[in-house]
């Protein structure tokens, strides 16, 4: 049986990406993603509405996501669905879903104007950090202050 975890998202950053150092070494970048679907009802009014991801960049597209991404820009993203627990810092316990672009299949591509560029998020980017390796995905609570 064949299995593929995917999600490409095309829409605009909520908010100037957050990046962080990790325990490891590596580093992560956090931001939120606006889709916004848009349609007219059966007597023509328009209607939409828009939905916020939470995207985590790990690898070497941290570094072009770190320098070249701005609050409304348009992005397009590529990367695994992730959900993941954690206790916030009042003990309650959350879950929370990511867009996780790492590793091989991850992809930002920053879209249109003079930053246009595509950053893989594993392998030799434009403008890549240089990291050899992946890092790790952060433990629990390590970035649930960066939720949007």
């Amino acid at each position: 049986m064949l299995n593929m975890n995917r999600a490409t998202l095309v829409g605009r950053a909520g908010r100037d990406p957050e990046v962080r150092d990790l325990k490891n070494g590596g580093r992560a970048a956090v931001f939120t993603l606006a889709t916004t679907e848009k349609w007219k009802d059966a007597e023509g009014r328009p209607g939409e509405a828009t939905e916020w991801h939470r995207v985590v960049v790990y690898g070497a597209a941290v570094r072009a996501v770190e320098t070249m991404l701005k609050k409304g820009d348009a992005v397009l993203v590529e990367g695994r669905i992730a959900t993941r627990g954690f206790r916030d810092r009042e003990g309650t316990d959350r879950t929370v879903t990511e867009i996780v672009v790492a590793g091989a299949q991850g992809t930002v591509n920053m879209l249109g104007g003079r930053r246009s560029q595509t950053a893989d998020a594993a392998g030799e980017p434009e403008a890549g950090d240089g990291a050899d390796r992946e890092p790790e995905a952060p433990a629990d609570g390590d970035m649930r202050d960066a939720a949007g």
